[in-house]
C-alpha cells in the first residue's frame, strides 16, 4: 500500500513540475515563415498563367479558375444586356494596406483582340467585406462580355485598367 502511495505522490510531483515548465513564460517555438509568394511581371499582351499571382501597388490576385463563358450565371445575375454573355473568374485577392473592400478591388476583365474594352465586375457574393492586408480573400467575379469578344484566348483579368498585373483565364 505504502508503494502505490510513493507511486502516485510521485506521478503527482513529475505533473507539477511539468505543469510548472508550461507556464515559466518561456515563449513556444514558432514555425518560420513560409517565403512570400512572388508576384509575377505581366501585362495585357503578356499576361501570367493561371495560378500566378499578379499584381500592382499593393494589390494582387490569382486567377485559380476560368469559366468562359458563363451562362449559369444568368440564374444568380439574371440576364446580361442584349449582345453581351457572362463570363465568370474565381480568383484570390491580398491587399497590403488597411480599410479597402472587396468591392473596390475587384479585377477588370480585358481582351487582347479589343484593348479599348475594360469589363466592369459584378460579384457572385458579398464584395463589402473590408479586406485585412496580407490574407487571402476569394472572389466570384461576372463580367458582361459583348459577345464578339468572348474568347478564352483573348480574355485576360488585370489588377485595375492599367497595362499591368494581368493574368489569363484559360490553363
Amino acid at each position: 500500500m505504502r508503494s502505490r502511495s510513493t507511486a502516485v505522490l510521485s506521478i503527482l510531483a513529475a505533473s507539477g513540475l511539468l505543469l510548472a515548465g508550461c507556464a515559466s513564460g518561456q515563449p513556444a517555438a514558432t514555425p518560420e515563415a513560409a517565403p512570400a509568394v512572388s508576384v509575377v511581371e505581366s501585362s495585357i499582351t503578356e499576361p501570367a498563367a493561371v495560378g500566378e499571382r499578379v499584381g500592382v501597388d499593393g494589390t494582387q490576385l490569382e486567377v485559380w479558375s476560368g469559366i468562359v463563358p458563363d451562362d449559369a450565371a444568368a440564374g444568380a445575375l439574371g440576364d446580361p444586356e442584349p449582345g453581351t454573355r457572362w463570363v465568370t473568374a474565381n480568383v484570390a485577392q491580398w491587399v497590403s494596406v488597411e480599410g479597402l473592400t472587396g468591392a473596390e478591388l475587384a479585377p477588370v476583365l480585358r481582351s487582347t483582340a479589343d484593348e479599348a474594352f475594360a469589363g466592369v465586375a459584378v460579384p457572385q457574393q458579398n464584395a463589402d467585406v473590408v479586406l485585412k492586408p496580407g490574407r487571402t480573400y476569394t472572389f466570384v467575379w461576372s463580367y458582361a462580355v459583348p459577345e464578339a469578344l468572348v474568347d478564352p484566348e483573348a480574355l485576360v483579368l488585370c489588377v485595375d485598367t492599367g497595362d499591368e498585373g494581368c493574368s489569363v483565364l484559360t490553363k
